[in-house]
């Protein structure tokens, strides 16, 4: 980390964010396709331990730390960064069709102080069917998966067109993607709200979805409140449906711009949502109210929000998350950071007296029901 700190990251923070971002996915997908590199790759972050394998949903992960949505948008980079050591990757979010994001610049920030960054993307894309074709020439070493996401406008369509944007944009991974997410509440498209918040239009969604084959495993990422009721309802809404395997709890903390380090008035200039460790205790809450209440012979949680080290990643696991996703401690702590959470992992594992890391998940003091 410290040649990373000291030297590259000085280096890439002084260019903007956006541009850096479309190198590093130029860089990773030169690397892939030249084979002494990409072994270079695995040879110096790749780490592997029995113990930190994991099986869910019918497939099998080398380990239970992965890359989330947002990074590799349109599949260009999924073989350098398997390199790196992630026991499976989300690529996208993809939508239906194409689509060049929000309009305004700049669109991502970094907030050093904070060791996070504020994002405005408006999830840009290449849409789905050009996706899927890159995709199915990728050599897999882990699973991948998909995020899918409505095609953004910028405004809110009607609840039917909505649900034919995601059916049309699982479609193409049909066959290809290891999961498919479905994130029904992300924050920088349309005009922030979704029609998923009402249970109701979830159901009818899923009903189209199963009406496609052959379906992969389904994750529901929804910004859901963590309030049991509420909970609840989504439970109820996906209970018919054997396909939906897991739930990914995406919680932001309220005000946490009043709770950042950076200057307020340097805030007031950016827009977007904030990522990073300022979420990490909402996310977690998060995780732990959807343990209390999931039937866990059938689903299993993915943990996202914050994490930036081992302790944190296995809080998540011991709160009750199967597998767990990072972004954003990437930038700020470099690509050397997934061995490490995974060495560290198995130190933590092993101080607990247990035999491998899914023995882990929900052994922390549970919540009442």
């Amino acid at each position: 980390m410290s040649i990373y700190r000291w030297c590259v990251r000085p280096i890439l923070f002084g260019f903007d964010p956006e541009r850096v971002h479309e190198a590093t996915i130029r860089a990773c997908r030169t690397t892939a396709r030249t084979g002494f590199l990409l072994r270079g790759l695995h040879s110096v972050f790749g780490y592997e331990d029995a113990r930190l394998r994991v099986s869910v949903a019918g497939m099998e992960f080398p380990n239970p730390l992965g890359l989330g949505a947002g990074l590799d948008k349109n599949a260009r980079a999924a073989e350098a960064l398997a390199a790196l050591g992630f026991g499976f990757l989300e690529l996208g979010s993809v939508s239906a069709r194409p689509s060049a994001g929000n309009r305004v610049r700049p669109r991502l920030f970094r907030l050093p102080a904070d060791e996070a960054l504020v994002v405005f993307y408006g999830v840009p894309n290449e849409g789905a069917a050009a996706i899927a074709h890159r995709l199915a020439a990728v050599r897999r070493t882990v699973p991948l998966g998909v995020s899918l996401v409505e095609t953004n406008t910028g405004t809110m369509g009607e609840v039917e067109h909505v649900i034919e944007e995601l059916v049309d944009a699982a479609r193409p991974f049909l066959g290809l993607a290891d999961y498919l997410t479905l994130n029904l509440n992300c924050p920088n498209s349309t005009d922030g709200r979704s029609h998923f918040e009402d249970p109701r239009n979830l159901r009818l969604l899923l009903e189209r979805l199963q009406s496609i084959e052959p379906l992969p495993p389904v994750f529901v990422k929804t910004a859901s409140p963590a309030e049991p009721g509420a909970i609840d309802a989504v439970l109820e809404a996906c209970d018919p449906f054997g396909f939906v395997k897991g739930f990914i709890p995406s919680a932001h903390a309220e005000n946490c711009r009043a709770r950042l380090k950076t200057p307020q008035e340097a805030l007031e200039r950016m827009s977007g949502s904030v990522t990073g460790p300022v979420n990490r205790q909402a996310a977690h809450e998060a995780v732990r109210s959807w343990y209390a209440r999931i039937d866990r012979r059938r689903h299993v949680l993915v943990g996202v929000g914050g994490i930036t080290c081992a302790e944190d990643a296995y809080e998540f696991i011991r709160s009750g998350a199967a597998l767990v996703q990072l972004v954003t401690a990437l930038v700020y702590r470099g690509p050397g950071l997934v061995k490490r959470i995974k060495q560290r992992l198995c130190g933590l594992i092993e101080r607990d007296g247990l035999g491998n890391v899914a023995e882990a998940v929900g052994t922390a003091k549970p919540m009442k029901r």
